[in-house]
This record gives C-alpha cells, structure tokens and sequence, in this order.
C-alpha cells in the first residue's frame, strides 16, 4: 500500500512480461468426466460447502446460503468466509477493488477515498492486522511487495474477473503458503470459462464520470479440441474520481484455458495484463476542506505542490501461470503450478503537496540557481518467479499431503529529488551537491537493487478416525532469505550490502468434526509466521539488529451450520502476536529489537434467513480487540468491530439489495498534530494518538434480468449501484501529518450511483 512523507510509500516498476511455455506429452484425447475431475489442492478452492445436498445449497437460488452476500463453508477448519460469484455480480459496482469484496466479510474494514475501487484503498485491515501482516493469494498464488509485503488493490484484475473471494481468518494448515500467514489469507479465485459459448459486451456509466467498456468471449466446450474451454475479458475504465483533480484510467486484459488432457489431468494456463494511470491525493488539512470541501484532493495550480499533474502513478503489472492438475487414481493426486509476475511503478510528487504553492532555490544540471517547485520522482520494479508443487494420497484413514511453495523476486526501488522550473521543465535537484554533473540523478533518496527468496516445504496428516471427525496435523518450514546491494540505502543515503536468512517450523492442529451434512464444528491451534519488513535494513548497521521474526499463536473454535432457509457460523479467537519489533538506539547505534506482544481477541458471526417470497434478511459482525501486552497501549488503525446487514430480494429477474456497512471506532497513532479538530486525544492514555467514531455506509443494488424465464433469448441484465446513500462525508481516518506537523485527513466518499448493462450473445 502507498504511504508517502509520514506514511511509507510502496513504489514500483517492472520488467517485461515473461513468456510461458509447458511442453506436454501426447496423450489420447478423452473429455474429462464430472467424477473424472482432478481435485484443485490450493487452499480456498478445496472448500466446498459440504457433501452431497448441503453442498447443492450454496448454488441452488432462494436458499440462505445462495443469497448470504457472506458464508462459512460447512467444510471449513478455521474461521473463513465465502463471497461468491452471485454477490459480485448484484452487489458491487464494476469498479471496485478485492478489498471492496473482502469487506463483507466479518472483521474487515478498507476506505476507498476517491470512490469505489478509484484508487488504492486504504486497507483492507482484517481483525486489525493491517496490510502486509496477511496474505493475499490468486488462484492460490501469494504475491505482494517484497519489501514490505503490502498490496495494491487497483493492479493486476477486475472484479469482473473475481469468481468467488474466500477469507480465512487464521494462519491455516502447513499447506497454506505465503510470506504472511501471520494475519490469514485473502483468496481470490478468477472466473472459469462457462458452459456456453457466449460474447458479451458491457458497460457501466456513473458519477464523477466514470465509463466502464468491455467485451467478455467465453468459448464453450471445443469438442474438436477435447473440451478445451477459454474465457477471455478485455475492459478499459476512466473516471474523475470522487476527489477533485484525480482521475484514474486503467486498461486490463485477462484469458484463462482449460485443457483436458485425459480422463485424470487438465492443464490451465492463465494471463493478466493491467495498465493504469491516476492522479492521487494524500489526504486534506482542516483548512483545505474549509475552504474547497471535503472532497478536496489536488489543485490546477501549475505553481504548486499539489497540482494534480505533479502528483501521478503509471503502473503496468501483468501475471501469467501453467498449472497441471491430476488424478493418477488410488487415491494420487497432483497439482503443479508454474508462475510469474511483475509490477512497474513509474510516480512523481510534490515534495509535500498539501503546503500548496511552495518554491525554493535549487541548483540544476549546470550548477546555477533557479527557482521551482520541489518534487521526487520514484520508480519501482520488480518481478516473482515460483512454483507450487502439490501431491496428496487419500487412505483408508485418511489424507496424507506434501508440498512446497517456492518464489524468487528481484526488486529495484529509486527515489530522487527533482524541481519543475517554469520553462525548463522538471530538473534533477542537485541542492547539496558540491559539484553537479549533467547526466546524474541528483539528490538520490534511495537506490536499491532486492532480493527475496521463500521456500516453504510442509507435511500434513488429515486423520479421519471415525465418520464425521477430522484431525488435521501439519509442519511447515519457512525458509526466506533477504539480500540488498543498495548504493543509496533508504534512510541513510549510504551505501548498503546484506544477505541473510532466517528458517523457523510452523506445526498447526485442527479439529473438525461434521455433526451431520448440514453442521461442522472445529477447533485450530496454529503458529503464524510474518518474515521480517525490510523496514529493518533502513540503518547503518543492519547487522546490530538483535531480533526475532514476528509470529503469532492462534486459538480459534467455531461452527457452521446450512439448510435451505438458514445459513448460520460463529466463532471466537484469541491471538497471541510475539516479538513485536521496535527501532531502538540512534545515530550509527540505531537497531531493531523485540520489545513484547500483543492480544487479537474477538468474537465473529454471520447469519441468513430467508423470509419466503425471495426476501432474505442477512448480517454478519466481529468484535475486535487489539492492544499490547506490558502497556495495555490499542493498537492503531485496528477498528474495534465490523458489520453487514440488510435485505435481499432475488426473484423472477429482480434482485435488490441495501446494506448498511458499519465500521466501529478506532485510534489513529496521530499525536501532538495542530489543527486537529476531528481528532481528539482518547481518555486514559490507552493510545498515543486521536480517536474516530464508528461510521455507516448505506448500499443499494437493484438489477433486472430481461429474458430471464427464456432459454431461447439474450438474458440480458440492466442493474444501479448506489454507494453511500445517505451521502456520509464526515472525516474516518487520517494520513499522518503534512510538513508543518498538519493532520492529512481521510474523508468519505460522496454518494455514487452507477448503471451497468451486459448483453450476452449465444453463437
């Protein structure tokens, strides 16, 4: 996620895209069967809802559990949640984000400052761990930032593209893999192809004129191609953003095939490709809103920091895989992926935007003073090669797994100082230098040249004793290694080398046991592991650092039950964050230490009822606490509750939602601030910064389907969004502080309404 002046700033670039090649032996052509279809190993795919006519629920319309926006899958063994297709497609707009799915969910809470999905959200935060402390995975693959283990929710894919999201909110099994299992895993599976050959266009218009345009061609069954199936979705969006001055453009281009091979084996190969360009704003003073509104983001003052061209992001991401899924049969089965993918981050901004029209003297290329106004330019590339290799062998008593994850990213991050002169354009600052020479960067602020590798082997044991009970034991290493060669390290502007690795086992214990097809309980004892933030090699003497890498001790029990008119799931946790890190000392003595821990406890439900008629009444919440341990100190940026509820009609072709978002109050760390009239100092000192009351966002969705009770004519689907109903604008959160010690709020987007329209056409 992107922090710039207080907050830290995720920056990047990338290489060029990588081709993909898997030669695969000539096999007989025979089309895959139902009962003939591999098992997909990836965690979040292998939870089904159940067996049998409990698992039928979840896609059988009207039922609880096909209308819940949110459900626990009856075959999950921590506390997970399950948004699926059907609530992508009614509830949310074409433009939001994975994290504006992921908060419907318990415990999940993100702010979109700029409107839904028209710019990087703040968040999401899961039971308050923030963004980097959980994993995010697509289609069972962990990426993120390599530095700081961070996402960026406007890269890589489209909710058009997100079939289903599952949430788990725990360190999983031995077999979930990821640089953060800390916090859980956010897993958001892509589309598959549909049984009919379709192309349909699609559109969505809406406020601060936003246009979405796109073509989606699913190709069927190919009977001449052995049942080979593609789908594949080109779509390009551009809107002003709910800010002022920040528009966002953004292209993408997403194809998956489907390959049987044989009766046992399909072979998937998948490639995303996301270019975006946007304007962003870091936040507003009091003052600012005071005098342009609360939807003030940057100016059209060629003249000053905050000019809206000064402050800009071009990003480029792309992804692509191979996977080989296999029954071999007598209980073998395999998956196997190969993969890559690259991020390239090219920005600029002002050197603090908010002080408005700021100039100086700086020493250009030549060596003369010139007047302008100062700004930094960034790039930030990097690029991850992996594999996951899956075997599992299903026994009379039960299942025995083994695996790895493997990943290897290479990571350059450059920061430097520039000026605009009028006139002359933007120049390499060289204030400070003693002798400038043309050609040179000027005042670097940071050169990094990164790498990381992860290697994650893991055993586990899926014990099934007696009918309906299932013990589950599993040990994972976690091997990760950092290497920087850095001319100009971060934070002290010096020359850097580092190479070290750190290795730790993770066993976790799980206890399910399924009642009947329709109720399962469990009970989880695992450990997290968060490898160390590269935040650590920002000193001079990296090798001075005395600490251990962070982890957590996770106890979770829950249950979950689903009939046709009832989806009902509750659960309680308590977690234990050890060897919280801490910069200490000064100067060339500064370190980083553990200083204790902290306490995540809560209590978590979700629930659906369906009235009859096609109404269905729905909520879910969680209760969150987060402090540390010694001190008794909140953790800040952790909301103290989440909830979702409201009602749903879905029949005869209508379907309409409201729900109201609710987010409980939360301390922000900011301190000691001027102008700070939102942000008031909380009693009993139990947080060093200010206070922010919860807050409601009312949703309306209603859609229509044309055509919807005639299999012989074009469904065709017509639906309005409305975000924010009541038109909320009030200030939830804050940015940290400008340059002259001002907080930089965060407000609520206004209220947004938008229209979408699909035509599919059968050929």
């Amino acid at each position: 996620m992107r922090n710039r002046f207080t907050r830290r700033r995720t920056l990047a670039r990338a290489c060029s895209p990588l081709a993909l090649a898997l030669s695969l032996a000539a096999a007989p052509a025979v089309a895959q069967t139902a009962s003939d279809a591999p098992v997909n190993l990836d965690l979040g795919s292998v939870l089904s809802t159940g067996t049998g006519v409990a698992a039928d629920l979840v896609q059988t319309p009207g039922t609880a559990p096909y209308e819940a926006p949110s459900k626990a899958p009856l075959n999950s063994s921590q506390p997970t949640s399950q948004v699926t297709r059907n609530t992508i497609t009614n509830m949310t707009t074409g433009t939001e984000s994975f994290a504006d799915i992921a908060r419907l969910t318990p415990s999940v809470s993100t702010i979109d400052p700029n409107g839904p999905g028209l710019q990087e959200s703040n968040g999401p935060v899961l039971r308050g761990f923030q963004d980097g402390q959980y994993n995010v995975t697509f289609d069972g693959i962990p990426f993120g930032d390599s530095n700081d283990f961070t996402h960026h929710s406007t890269s890589f894919f489209t909710a058009k593209q997100i079939g289903q999201m599952i949430i788990d909110r725990g360190p999983g099994t031995a077999e979930t893999v990821g640089d953060a299992t800390f916090g859980g895993t956010m897993s958001i599976r892509t589309i598959n192809p549909s049984a009919q050959r379709t192309v349909t266009p699609y559109g969505e218009w809406g406020s601060w004129d936003t246009n979405i345009g796109g073509v989606m061609l699913n190709t069927g069954s190919i009977q001449s191609a052995n049942g080979t199936s593609a789908v594949v979705d080109a779509e390009h969006l551009q809107s002003n953003g709910g800010k002022t001055n920040t528009p966002q453009e953004r292209s993408n281009f997403f194809g998956k095939v489907m390959i049987p091979v044989n009766t046992g084996t399909v072979v998937t190969v998948m490639v995303d490709y996301n270019k975006l360009f946007q304007s962003f704003d870091t936040g507003a003073t009091a003052a600012q809103m005071a005098a342009y509104g609360t939807d003030y983001g940057n100016s059209t003052d060629p003249t000053s920091q905050g000019y809206y061209k000064y402050n800009t992001d071009h990003i480029t991401t792309d992804m692509e895989y191979v996977d080989v899924q296999s029954n071999f049969g007598n209980g073998w089965l395999y998956d196997g992926k190969l993969y890559t993918y690259a991020y390239d981050h090219r920005g600029m901004n002002g050197l603090d935007p908010t002080q408005g029209i700021t100039t100086g003297n700086v020493v250009t290329t030549t060596g003369t003073t010139a007047s302008g106004v100062p700004l930094q330019k960034m790039e930030m590339a990097y690029r991850s090669f992996g594999t996951i290799q899956r075997l599992q062998k299903n026994l009379s008593f039960g299942d025995v797994k083994a695996g790895l994850w493997y990943d290897w990213q290479y990571n350059t991050r450059f920061q430097g100082e520039y000026v605009y002169v009028a006139g002359q354009g933007v120049l390499p600052n060289y204030t400070g230098y003693p002798s400038p020479t043309p050609g040179n960067y000027g005042q670097i602020d940071r050169l990094q040249h990164n790498q990381l590798y992860t290697f994650q082997p893991y055993a586990q044991l899926d014990w099934k004793p007696i009918d309906g009970l299932t013990v589950t034991a599993g040990l994972k290493y976690n091997m990760f290694r950092r290497t920087m060669n850095a001319p100009y390290n971060q934070g002290t502007q010096t020359a850097l080398g580092f190479d070290h690795t750190w290795g730790k086992l993770l066993p976790s214990a799980e206890v399910k046991y399924a009642f009947n097809p329709n109720f399962t309980v469990y009970a989880q004892a695992a450990e997290g592991f968060l490898a160390p933030n590269m935040k650590i090699l920002y000193i001079p003497t990296p090798s001075n650092n005395n600490f251990k890498p962070m982890t957590t001790i996770n106890f979770q029990v829950g249950g979950t039950y689903q009939v046709q008119n009832l989806a009902l799931s509750a659960d309680v946790y308590n977690i234990h964050f050890q060897n919280y890190m801490q910069k200490a000392g000064s100067g060339t003595n500064t370190y980083y230490t553990n200083i204790g821990g902290a306490i995540y406890r809560g209590i978590e439900g979700e629930a659906a009822y369906t009235l009859g008629y096609g109404v269905t009444a729905f909520a879910n919440a969680g209760y969150n606490q987060a402090f540390r341990t010694g001190s008794g100190d909140y953790i800040t940026q952790a909301p103290q509750g989440t909830a979702n509820f409201g009602m749903i009609y879905d029949q005869n072709g209508i379907y309409a939602s409201v729900m109201d978002q609710w987010t409980g109050g939360e301390y922000s760390g900011t301190s000691g601030a001027i102008n700070s009239p939102w942000a008031n100092s909380p009693a009993g000192g139990k947080s060093p910064g200010g206070w922010y009351d919860p807050y409601n966002v009312v949703n309306l969705a209603v859609a229509y389907t044309f055509n919807h009770a005639d299999p012989y004519r074009t469904p065709v689907k017509l639906k309005l969004n409305v975000d924010n109903l009541t038109n909320n604008r009030k200030a939830i959160f804050d940015q940290g502080t400008d340059g002259n010690n001002e907080i930089l709020y965060t407000n609520l987007a206004g209220i947004g309404a938008f229209v979408n329209l699909e035509v599919p056409i059968n050929f």
